[in-house]
């Protein structure tokens, strides 16, 4: 069993100015490598470290938009929007369409064309669709 703790960042990460006490990614990847090297040579930490690539990664933005910010930034861009509303068949009901606007009562899409007002009152969530791939990339 391998336990790697990472208690806060290091002196030696000055070039990183992060004033809150969260760990760096650099810091957590500089402990992870440290605790294999330090179970020596022919350990399973050293096999591991040579069969394998080790990365650390955060889970990046999240697509669900939220604040005026975000909406403005986003303007134009494709978005579904769940909405409290139910379908026959008890679903939620959700739109697809092009970011308009969001006003204080009114979140505004485009869809096909044409201009579609929701509640804001009804909007449950408003996200950005899974990002699409071109044909033959990996």
């Amino acid at each position: 069993r391998i336990q790697i703790t990472f208690e806060g960042q290091e002196e030696e990460e000055e070039e990183e100015e992060e004033d809150d006490d969260e760990p760096s990614i650099t810091g957590i990847a500089r402990a992870i490598n440290r605790a294999f090297a330090e179970l020596g040579e022919g350990s399973i930490g050293d096999v591991i470290t040579q069969t394998h690539s080790i990365e650390v990664t955060t889970p990046g933005a999240s697509d669900v938009l939220q604040g005026d910010i975000m909406f403005e930034a986003y303007k134009g861009f494709e978005v579904i929007v769940e909405t409290t509303e139910t379908t026959k068949k008890g679903k939620k009901k959700i739109k697809e369409g092009l970011l308009v606007e969001k006003t204080d009562d009114y979140l505004i899409l485009n869809m096909k064309g044409r201009r579609s007002k929701i509640k804001n009152e009804k909007v449950e969530c408003v996200r950005l669709p899974k990002a699409k791939r071109e044909k033959g990339a990996k």
